[in-house]
């Protein structure tokens, strides 16, 4: 996909404000940016908030934005990271003079999240110098796109445009569901960690309520959620991040589902560094945090953990 032709950007000021959702306390110490995967309407966050302890325990603040908000028509994948790294990118307050310490009033992420989408757009940023002092972690965020994942996409964002959203995403659920069953429903047991019926800690006083993750975008709304869902699929088409990811001095941490039937390992690249690591989950599919939650906690409280140390 190509862009029409040159338009000017925004400045940060005039920038339109991208859906978010926030979790934890507005004073945290650390502050924790997480891009969300394509959905075909916005979950407010639902979707990353059971794995979002591991942040919150660890003194962050989490901002969960939708990736696709900020999605212009004509835009292809560079586009899209140009224009969220221009959004996230630290910013001095205006008028600050030469030399002094006044601190940004916009500073750059303690830790960057993407997943799927999400993870795409992430590595695409780490060419920007800023996103260098923070953390990454990649919830089977593709490095790079070969003819398979390329063909899956298209076949599911084809059907879209073709059938509608309700077949389309039953395509989908096809290939990012755990090897067990639907997605979020591999080797649960009643009132096992996984388990969601489970008692879990309360969300923190200040986080917005987020509607079910399983909400279905009504008859009225589908043809809309379907353009988005397509053309969040064909964004993905030939991605390819290796040189930003390869050059990335800080740690980066990729989790993916060992039993993907879509992001696979060979769609994965990391640099030459030792803090630079790939983290299979096993028994777990495209959404490795909703199959195995417990397991995928346990990982981040360590990559946390090593960040605080």
């Amino acid at each position: 996909m190509t862009r029409s032709g040159p338009r000017s950007e925004p400045t940060h000021d005039t920038a339109p404000i991208p859906a978010h959702a926030v979790l934890g306390r507005a004073g945290a110490p650390r502050h924790a940016v997480v891009l969300a995967p394509v959905l075909a309407r916005w979950d407010h966050g639902a979707f990353f908030r059971r794995i979002a302890d591991p942040f919150l325990d660890s003194g962050h603040r989490v901002t969960i934005h939708d990736t696709l908000s900020l999605l212009r028509d004509g835009d292809d994948l560079g586009s899209l990271v140009h224009r969220w790294a221009r959004y996230l990118a630290p910013r001095e307050y205006p008028g600050t003079a030469s030399g002094t310490h006044r601190p940004p009033r916009h500073a750059p992420p303690d830790v960057l999240v993407g997943n799927a989408l999400g993870g795409a757009v992430v590595q695409g940023m780490l060419t920007e110098e800023w996103t260098h002092r923070a953390k990454v972690l990649l919830l089977s965020g593709p490095t790079v796109a070969d003819h398979r994942l390329n063909t899956t996409l298209e076949r599911i964002a084809a059907t879209a445009d073709a059938e509608g959203l309700p077949a389309a995403t039953r395509l989908l659920e096809e290939v990012v569901r755990g090897p067990d069953g639907p997605a979020g429903t591999a080797h649960r047991r009643p009132g096992a960690p996984d388990d969601p019926t489970a008692p879990r800690r309360p969300a923190a006083p200040d986080a917005p309520t987020a509607p079910t993750a399983s909400a279905r975008p009504t008859a009225a709304d589908e043809p809309a959620a379907a353009r988005r869902l397509t053309a969040g699929l064909r964004l993905l088409h030939d991605a390819d991040a290796r040189h930003p990811v390869r050059d990335f001095p800080g740690p980066l941490l990729h989790v993916y589902g060992e039993q993907s039937r879509l992001v696979r390992r060979e769609h994965l690249a990391t640099g030459p560094l030792p803090h630079h690591r790939l983290v299979a989950v096993p028994r777990a599919g495209m959404r490795p945090h909703a199959d195995r939650p417990a397991l995928v906690r346990h990982t981040l409280t360590r990559f946390l953990g090593a960040e605080l140390t």
